[in-house]
């Protein structure tokens, strides 16, 4: 039953106690979160045809994508909310979604609730510090519990959880020390361009609001998977690319395209001379283990994203930056 504690202010609409704070050029900076919730947490987030999600980016500036039904973080059940974005709006973001799970109308839900963030392995160790001083001075100033999974279990790609307990105005602001921490880490602001599914393997059920998100976040140009891929160890990815940025992902003399084949380990074919029907897309089938695939998936997503970008200045246009895939059932 929920208790009658006090729903803090959102500060997402009020901002007057951190004016001061929010001058500095950090909130300005661009940075993302990763936040595992169950299926029933990421359907409350979705809402009814997706008008929650949607009325959240609106509200906090942020990008909020799911990873979809069916997919969770490897080695957990749980599914991933990306949220990226300028400091400030990830931030409005991370609260909004906190809001969402934790509160009903004023009531708290669940007062013991924790949040997990999924970090870069790679990242964990300056996240810690020496001896643990880092996470230490965290958690005091936070006043909330942080705790890292062992260095010895990865999730997903490579990655390590950060368990926060505590009171939400203290997760909020152990969210915000850790994102500081994390901010000039290279590894981490790269990250992002490089994960496995959460922000580019987008599943999509038939429930009426995952379908929604699929058709709020697609686009005309969005690389599309085929239903061919397994979960096997060896796989078969078949993705759509626009055929103006096909170019882009083979690279001048095929540069680019061997070059992800020799990072990933992947085998890389685009089809020749024919559209998949009724798109003006090109086929590009990506052959390896599960992990290389992901892996060779999120590259050339990249590539297909710079190429956008770079369009749009060129034509002198704005619009979002999201690229998640729409996977085909």
């Amino acid at each position: 039953m929920a208790s009658s504690s006090p729903r803090p202010s959102s500060t997402a609409s009020h901002d007057d106690d951190d004016d001061g704070r929010r001058q500095d050029a950090m909130w300005e900076r661009r940075t993302h979160a990763r936040i595992l919730v169950s299926d029933a947490d990421a359907g409350c987030i979705i809402g009814k045809a997706g008008y929650d999600i949607h009325a959240m980016e609106a509200r906090s500036g942020a990008h909020i994508k799911l990873s979809g039904r069916g997919r969770p973080l490897p080695g957990t059940d749980r599914r991933v909310v990306l949220v990226s974005g300028l400091f400030r709006t990830v931030m409005d973001a991370a609260e909004l979604v906190l809001e969402k799970l934790f509160y009903l109308g004023d009531q708290v839900i669940d007062a013991e609730a924790t949040v997990v963030l999924v970090v870069p392995d790679a990242c964990c160790g300056a996240l810690i510090g020496k001896g643990g001083e880092v996470i230490k001075s965290l958690a005091e100033e936070s006043n909330a519990g942080i705790t890292v999974s062992p260095y010895d279990i990865c999730y997903g790609f490579h990655d390590r959880l950060v368990t926060i307990t505590g009171h939400l105005d203290n997760q909020l602001q152990a969210i915000f020390l850790i994102l500081s921490e994390l901010l000039d880490d290279v590894r981490y602001s790269s990250s992002v361009a490089s994960l496995s599914f959460p922000s580019s393997s987008v599943r999509y059920g038939g429930d009426g609001q995952d379908e929604h998100v699929e058709r709020y976040h697609s686009r005309p140009d969005t690389p599309v998977r085929s239903p061919d891929y397994d979960s096997h160890v060896q796989g078969t990815l078949t993705m759509g690319v626009a055929d103006e940025y096909v170019g882009a992902v083979i690279g001048y003399g095929g540069r680019t395209i061997q070059e992800i084949e020799r990072v990933t380990g992947v085998q890389i074919k685009i089809v020749k001379g024919e559209f998949i029907p009724g798109t003006n897309e090109r086929e590009v089938v990506i052959s390896g283990t599960r992990e290389a695939v992901d892996a060779a998936e999120a590259m050339i997503m990249q590539r297909v994203s710079d190429a956008t970008k770079g369009r749009r200045r060129q034509q002198g246009g704005g619009g979002g930056d999201r690229r998640p895939v729409k996977e085909v059932e």
